[in-house]
This record gives structure tokens, sequence and C-alpha cells, in this order.
């Protein structure tokens, strides 16, 4: 007896119109790939009037043919399932974020076959990203009242310091001094503002160890190679790539280091900041070590916040920067110990993306 063939399980009274109120994209494919039936939804949002006969490939991108759509089916051969979220790329229309659910099914009888089911959630995604402006825009309210008084406090000095250098012309170079200083305060911290505002997106690329230790050993050069060493770098040569923007990384880096040093200058400490990276098959795991007075435990929730500092004339946006950066690049800032050694480590995932879209796993 000739099996029974996939697509005659769509003949059944009623379930053709059934489908096409779904609203979501449903279609029955072969295990190659070859669309069997689709319903309505599916040829709206593939802007097809009928896609009985074409493949699914062809709405993958290029790349996405050659890894992701062959590890789909490898996970189907395997498991007989799989969800995830992958592009595709309607002919006559624009991309697209669908949410997928392959099920790969073997009816006795009959032949196997594949039951696909998307939906676009661009607008979803879309959602996400207002959402987490909108938590920047409510982080940055929270700090106008910070702002104001970091601003106003050095405009009240220059402003007395102006009137006195108005009333005792001949203390004009200890006055002018003292405006420069301040002058210069207002600059860094409008800087620093700047910097934390206009963030620039990242650009991921896959990146070895060598491009985010190159710069920060010429910027602390001095600290590096003195004759009492204020800092050690310790990392393996070989280091698995990873995928990350290195200019970025090496801000938040510098700006954890910078803490460090300053904390065990402060100190007077003789021993050294400790800068180390390790990396497995997961991540890869940069550290700061330092023997500074490390931090008390009722401030472990603030010093991240923006303009928290412990330290007499700093504007204490420097970790702020550094943990806005590293949730920017998928990764996290942590404090692993807080007293001798106080340690501060920054996390990222080898790659952001998931495996399936970026290995051959057959």
């Amino acid at each position: 007896m000739e099996p029974q063939r996939a697509k005659d399980f769509w003949t059944i009274p009623h379930l053709v119109n059934i489908l096409d109120l779904v609203k979501a994209g449903v279609m029955l494919l072969t295990l190659e790939g070859e669309i069997l039936y689709a319903n309505r939804q599916a040829g709206d949002l593939l802007y097809e009037e009928k896609l009985e006969g074409k493949n699914l490939q062809q709405f993958f991108e290029e790349q996405d043919r050659r890894l992701f759509w062959r590890n789909i089916m490898a996970f189907l051969k395997k498991e007989g399932v799989y969800e995830g979220e992958g592009f595709l790329v309607p002919r006559g229309g624009e991309g697209f974020v669908a949410q997928m659910h392959f099920l790969r099914y073997e009816p006795q009888g009959a032949e196997p076959f594949v039951v696909f089911t998307f939906q676009n959630v661009a607008h979803l995604k879309e959602l996400e990203r207002s959402l987490k402006e909108a938590r920047h825009l409510a982080f940055l309210g929270r700090m106008l009242a910070d702002i104001s008084h970091h601003i106003r406090n050095p405009i009240l000095v220059v402003g007395g310091l102006a009137r006195r250098l108005k009333e005792h012309p001949e203390r004009a170079r200890e006055y002018a001094s003292a405006l420069v200083y301040q002058c210069e305060r207002l600059e860094h911290l409008l800087q620093a503002l700047e910097r934390f505002v206009f963030l620039p997106t990242p650009r991921f690329r896959p990146v070895e160890i060598k491009e985010v230790m190159e710069p920060l050993e010429a910027r602390y050069r001095l600290e590096i190679t003195g004759e009492r060493p204020e800092l050690v770098m310790d990392y393996p040569v070989f280091l698995p790539a990873f995928y990350t923007d290195p200019e970025l990384l090496v801000e938040a880096l510098g700006e954890i280091i910078q803490n460090a040093l300053e904390a065990h200058q402060a100190a007077g400490q003789t021993q050294p900041v400790l800068f180390r990276v390790r990396g497995d098959e997961k991540q890869i795991s940069f550290s700061v070590e330092d023997q500074g007075e490390g931090l008390k435990v009722d401030t472990l929730s603030f010093i991240f916040n923006p303009f928290f500092t412990t330290k007499p004339g700093h504007f204490g946006m420097g970790l702020t920067l550094a943990s806005r950066i590293a949730e920017e690049l998928s990764g996290q800032i942590q404090v692993v110990n807080t007293y001798q050694p106080t340690i501060f480590e920054l996390l990222l995932p080898l790659d952001r993306r998931r495996p399936e879209r970026r290995l051959l796993l057959l």
C-alpha cells in the first residue's frame, strides 16, 4: 500500500478554512523545505499569493541558508522540534524578525512532514527597544537633581571668585587659578555626561584579545613599566576570538582599572593592581583587583549610580559609564570581593548570537 502523502492531511473538510482564520503563518513542509500548504496569513506575511511548490529556504538570507537553515534541519532530525527567532525576507517586501516553530511529524502509514508556524515579532522588538530607551530616559530624569547640584556648586564658586577678583585685582593670579580649576571641573563633568548620554551603538565583530590589550597597555604604560609597577596585566596569549565592540570594551575596562588605581594610590599600597583575563568556551572574564580600602557593604547597591563616589574631587561617573557599556555589550559588571582585594569583574559572552546562527552544528 502506498504511504499517504503529507499534503493529503489538509483535505479534511473545513480544516483549510479554519487555518485561514489563525493569526499566524502556518505551513506544511517536506523534510527538504518544500511548501506543501500555506494558510492565508503565511501568504500575507511573505507577500505571496501562492506559496505551494516554493521552498521555505528562499525566504532566508543567504548566510542563514548556509548555517541557520541547515542547523534547523539538524535539530528537527535529532530532536523533532525547533523554536527560536529568525529573519525572513519576503520577495518585494521588507524583511522581518519572526518567532518560528518547527515540528517534525511522522504519522503512521504516511510520509513524515514538518509543521511550521511563524509570526512577525518585529513590533515586539521595537517595543523592547522603546522600553529600553524609556528606562534610560527615566534614569536620566533621576540624574537631573544630581546634575544641577554638581553644576550649581562650581558656578556659585566661579561667581564668588569673579566678585572677589573685581574687588581685589591685586590677587588676580590666585583667583585666576581657582577660576580655571572650577571651569575645568565643569568641563570634565559635561564631557562625562555627554559621553554617557550619547554613547554610540556597539558595532559587534569578532575580536582577538590583543585588540583589547594593546590599547590598554599603551594607556597605562607608565603604571606598568615603572620602577615599582602599579599595574600588572595577566592574560593568556591565546584566547578564542569573541564577538564585541573593542573600542567600547577598552573604554569600560579603562574606567574600572582607573578606579582601582585611584583606590590603590589613596591607600598608599605597594602591591600593584592586578588586571587578569580568563576565558572558556562560553564567556570571557576581565577582573581588576586592588588592595585599597575596599567597599562598605551598605554602598554596594550605589556604586554604579551616577555621581556616587567616596573620593573627594571626583564625579562618580566612571563605573556608571562602564556598567552602561557592559550592558550594551550584552555583559555585566559585578563585585566579586569587597576588601583586600577588592575585585571588579566584567563578564562577556564569547558570542551574543545563538550557536545555530553562527556555527554549523551538523
